[in-house]
């Protein structure tokens, strides 16, 4: 026998079951998830920027020796 499971998604953030139309269960896990990510963004900015700095020394180095 099969048990059928109302539509439903996850919380982003904790993981926990909600209806359907929503994607957090509350605020704080929204403003939680929007921080999370707002770090992630940031690392990954440096991140891109380090590697711009990095090709453009290794460059920088080709042409002078």
């Amino acid at each position: 026998m099969v048990e059928r499971v109302a539509q439903h998604r996850h919380c982003r953030n904790c993981d926990r079951a909600i209806p359907y139309k929503n994607e957090f269960c509350d605020d704080d896990c929204q403003a939680k998830w929007k921080g999370k990510m707002g770090s992630k963004k940031r690392q990954l900015t440096y991140f891109y920027l380090l590697m711009v700095i990095i090709m453009i020394f290794a460059i920088s180095l080709t042409f002078m020796g």
